[in-house]
């Protein structure tokens, strides 16, 4: 198995840092504010990034820290000859997007877009692409959660274009909108807006979306997000289908019927993190580097995350 190297110890940088662990694949972590990390054991402790790049033991680069850092840091790893597993977003602009996207060397990028890999979400993508209940006529897809002027205030990166690339779009409903993409066939274009309606003396970008996607397949799907509500919702997702509804919500998969509502799938709830940020951390770690010592033949490579960029690129206007 391969050494991973988590860099960014914040919010969701532990979060790798286990699924590594339970690998046993956990190697070193990287945070500047030595603080976060002095309490870990058994693992090698990094304060400088340029050290993790010289590490010749180090294989894959776990990149989780602040958005405007995403494509620089996976771009210098990629460039010292290391694997990389970024979480979102790719980038805060199209140009640094663009550029990893076109990356052809022979190192991987795995995007974190682990909802995929949620149980109940795998089943709803079989389930449509199978036509199990017939074709799929139109998805509706809402995010509610809540963030406050403490997060912001916690992070001085959040809650500002040159830094976080926008708001709730880019952060917080990234994985809902390429759930959408992926469940409807890929993204073709967008009528849309977005607003600051509760923060706006706080932060500089929106905390509230809705838009009409239209996907290749030639069928629309309707987003709304917002951080304005005063809890985390699990997100809900809906595939309408010509025999009935799939609705993903609670971290469960049903079918529903004007007769019926079944239970199809429930997703396991013993994962760390939040709950509402779902189970599939830990999967689309694991399929990367089963992929990386030939076990597996695929992973969520990063070409997989244009769709969604371009959502919240267009929804931007930038």
């Amino acid at each position: 198995m391969k050494n991973g190297c988590v860099v960014g110890y914040g919010a969701i940088g532990p979060i790798h840092a286990k699924a590594l662990k339970k690998m046993n694949c956990l190697y070193g972590v990287c945070d500047i504010d030595s603080e976060k990390i002095k309490h870990l054991d058994s693992v090698k402790k990094y304060s400088s990034y340029d050290d993790v790049l010289l590490d010749e033991s180090v294989d894959v680069v776990h990149v989780c820290t602040p958005h405007y850092l995403h494509a620089e840091m996976a771009g210098s790893a990629l460039a010292a000859g290391k694997d990389v597993v970024l979480e979102k977003p790719v980038g805060i602009d199209r140009s640094s997007v663009s550029k990893l996207m076109n990356y052809r060397g022979k190192h991987k990028i795995c995007i974190m877009l682990q909802n995929r890999k949620n149980p109940s979400v795998s089943l709803m993508k079989k389930l449509i692409d199978g036509r199990r209940y017939g074709n799929l006529l139109s998805i509706n897809a809402q995010l509610l959660w809540s963030r406050n002027e403490a997060y912001y205030a916690h992070d001085s990166w959040r809650g500002k274009w040159d830094t976080e690339g926008g708001g709730l779009l880019i952060n917080q409903a990234v994985h809902i909108i390429d759930l959408v993409c992926w469940l409807g066939g890929g993204y073709s274009s967008l009528s849309g807006g977005i607003s600051t309606r509760k923060l706006g003396d706080v932060i500089e970008v929106e905390d509230t979306a809705d838009a009409v996607i239209e996907l290749k397949s030639g069928i629309k799907a309707v987003l709304f997000a917002t951080n304005c509500y005063p809890v985390n919702m699990p997100m809900k997702i809906e595939a309408v289908m010509e025999n009935g509804i799939l609705r993903y919500s609670d971290n469960m998969l049903t079918h529903i019927t004007e007769d019926d509502v079944e239970v199809l799938s429930s997703d396991k709830r013993d994962f760390p993190g939040k709950a509402y940020w779902g189970s599939g951390h830990e999967d689309t770690i694991r399929e990367f580097y089963d992929f990386l010592d030939g076990k597996s033949d695929s992973y969520i490579d990063i070409s997989q995350a244009s769709d969604a960029m371009n959502v919240i690129f267009d929804m931007y206007k930038k």
